[in-house]
């Protein structure tokens, strides 16, 4: 018989209840008493790094860049041209959709009718209507949508610097594709992909709001009851090559300000750590290194070295890791090597202190703290941080247990090995 199984967070006083059912479907319930709006998403283990795998009977498939990103696309199109989103609407709900490197995610937030919502949810993803006409239809539209990035130039930005971490891999294509790949994507394309990936043995279904866990897990049963699926088998993803960076790179756009961004590309390695130990680890080194209470951000920002912009994005997965350091600068080429000399030279900065590391502890638990009051913001944090053995709710233990030299040795371990580029845009 199955069973909801609950993980408790006294410290927190939170805790989820979590069940696999027998179709290999997983969910997740965060119960939050006393809010209104309840806040679903479902996860389909499938996005852009996945054009390309082998079948465990050893086939390979390889598919256009951006199938995954058309297929979030079409997978909203219902029976007799019905649209999901309209549907959901016509519920009170609002549904969107997102496709990222390894997911693909569909959620929708509600204060009524949640439950004609759910059904919807668990049905539209898995009953593809799409046609030949419909498909080439849709391509003029991605087509617009990529356009509209092209002229970005914050996109533009994250684009160019992870074509100079991973050259020549698909980490460093557009999510969405490009022209000419979206050209190339067939109905035959999205149906197989369909058919490989959105099953619910690759699936979560996470709830987060004020529910009753057994009323919702009974009807999630029989929902999925309803629902029919082939023989699965997941596909092995294929493994990022990590060809040596492009060192440095400069382009020209209609920007009023230089833009930077310096990166770090970490090794690819196995290791028994926690990758979100590890991800946490270097947030509060480059927190005491180049957050607002360091004295290198506030010398470089009364400088006008930097602005508002500047921020830090970490991406610790299994299969690449990477830090980015980006901001809108007077003095791109003068503010890289700042940042290189200040990374070289981390361990001999005044900031990286025990005494700096608790408050910037202190800061970091406060921002958890406050997250839990969004069911939307919970919902997307809950699924970011989800892995098989760790949650979300698993960020103060660790905060609490991660020791200054700890901190340091996991940033050493990364920056030692790491190779560095920078991307720079100019004004035309």
């Amino acid at each position: 018989m199955m069973r909801l199984t609950e993980d408790n967070f006294s410290t927190i006083e939170e805790h989820f209840f979590s069940i696999t059912l027998e179709n290999g479907f997983k969910v997740i319930l965060v119960p939050k008493q006393n809010f209104r709006e309840t806040v679903c998403m479902l996860t389909i283990g499938f996005g852009s790094l996945d054009n390309s795998f082998t079948t465990k009977t050893g086939e390979i498939f390889s598919y256009p860049e951006g199938v995954a990103h058309f297929l979030e696309h079409k997978v909203f199109e219902m029976e007799n041209n019905q649209d999901a989103a309209i549907q959901f609407t016509n519920l009170g709900a609002d549904l969107n959709a997102f496709t990222s490197f390894d997911r693909t995610a569909y959620f929708f937030s509600s204060t009524s009718d949640f439950d004609d919502a759910l059904s919807l949810l668990q049905t539209f993803v898995v009953s593809p209507h799409f046609t030949y006409d419909s498909v080439e239809k849709e391509k003029d539209i991605i087509r617009q949508e990529i356009d509209m990035y092209q002229d970005d130039p914050e996109y533009q930005l994250y684009q160019g610097i992870l074509e100079n971490l991973y050259p020549e891999t698909v980490l460093a294509k557009d999510i969405a594709g490009n022209k000419d790949s979206i050209s190339r994507i067939t109905l035959r394309d999205l149906k197989e992909n369909h058919h490989f990936f959105y099953h619910p043995k690759n699936m979560t279904l996470l709830i987060v709001g004020d529910i009753n866990k057994d009323e919702i897990i009974q009807k999630i049963i029989k929902d999925q009851e309803k629902l029919s699926f082939p023989n699965f088998q997941l596909p092995i993803r294929n493994q990022i090559v990590h060809n040596p960076v492009i060192k440095t790179r400069t382009v020209q756009m209609d920007v009023a300000l230089p833009k930077l961004a310096v990166a770090y590309r970490g090794r690819h390695f196995k290791t028994k750590q926690s990758l979100l130990k590890q991800k946490i680890a270097l947030r509060l080194l480059l927190a005491m290194l180049l957050g607002w209470t360091s004295n290198s951000y506030q010398d470089w920002y009364d400088a006008g070295q930097i602005d508002d912009s500047f921020d830090i994005e970490i991406e610790v997965n299994s299969d690449f890791q990477f830090i980015i350091l980006s901001s809108d600068t007077f003095e791109p080429i003068a503010l890289s090597n700042k940042i290189r000399q200040l990374i070289k030279r981390r361990n001999k900065i005044e900031d990286v202190s025990e005494e700096h590391l608790q408050l910037i502890k202190k800061e970091m638990y406060g921002d958890f703290i406050k997250s839990l009051d969004s069911t939307e913001h919970l919902a997307n944090q809950f699924m970011s941080y989800l892995t098989e053995k760790e949650s979300y709710f698993d960020i103060p233990d660790i905060l609490r247990q991660l020791t200054f030299t700890e901190v340091i040795e996991i940033g050493n371990a990364f920056f030692d090995a790491a190779e560095v580029t920078d991307f720079t845009i100019v004004p035309k």
